[in-house]
């Protein structure tokens, strides 16, 4: 329903609420206390307004109604605990976290000068610019199939068993395409 060009719909009631009720208990409290001691009404009033206003802000504020569209919001460059080198565009196990019987091979500091990337054993080719410019499923399974295949948990890519970045494709995917049906 659209009153006066406003969508009824999209307006945030619990604020409005809050407003009614904030506005509703700064009056009445202020007028009981005014009447008993005029300064302390006026203190109250002001102290009452600045606390309605921060929990307003605090509850209802615009850090709320921003919440990121993609979580999580920041992709680490590397996989969980491997170290970026800059010269080979890839990552590397510099402490040796990785499963050994799968995993990356721990790259000493004195191999980084003749490492070279396509070196699968020891250099892990994807970075957090690949997450972000891979356009379909088939590029992120390929991502998350290295992970496993490396022995390497990759925030809010793979977590060891399942491929959180396909997921959440899959989710952005489903939502376009109710969108497009919805048209």
């Amino acid at each position: 329903m659209i009153i006066f060009g406003i969508n009824l719909r999209t307006l945030n009631w619990g604020f409005i609420l809050y407003t009614v009720v904030g506005m509703i208990g700064v009056v009445y409290g202020t007028k009981t206390v005014y009447e008993i001691n005029q300064t302390r009404g006026v203190v109250f009033g002001i102290c009452a307004v600045f606390v309605v206003v921060y929990y307003g802000i605090r509850w209802f504020g615009t850090s709320k109604l921003n919440n990121p569209k993609n979580w999580p919001p920041v992709i680490n460059m590397c996989p969980d605990y491997l170290t970026y080198v800059e010269r080979i565009s890839g990552c590397v196990d510099m402490s040796g976290i990785t499963n050994k019987s799968a995993g990356l091979i721990k790259t000493l500091p004195s191999e980084l000068g003749s490492l070279s990337r396509t070196n699968t054993q020891k250099v892990f080719e994807f970075t957090s610019q690949d997450v972000r410019d891979a356009k379909n499923v088939d590029t992120l399974t390929e991502i998350c199939n290295r992970c496993q295949t490396a022995g390497v948990t990759w925030e809010g890519i793979w977590d060891g068993d399942v491929c959180v970045g396909i997921s959440k494709h899959e989710t952005d995917s489903a939502r376009k395409e109710q969108c497009l049906v919805s048209l």
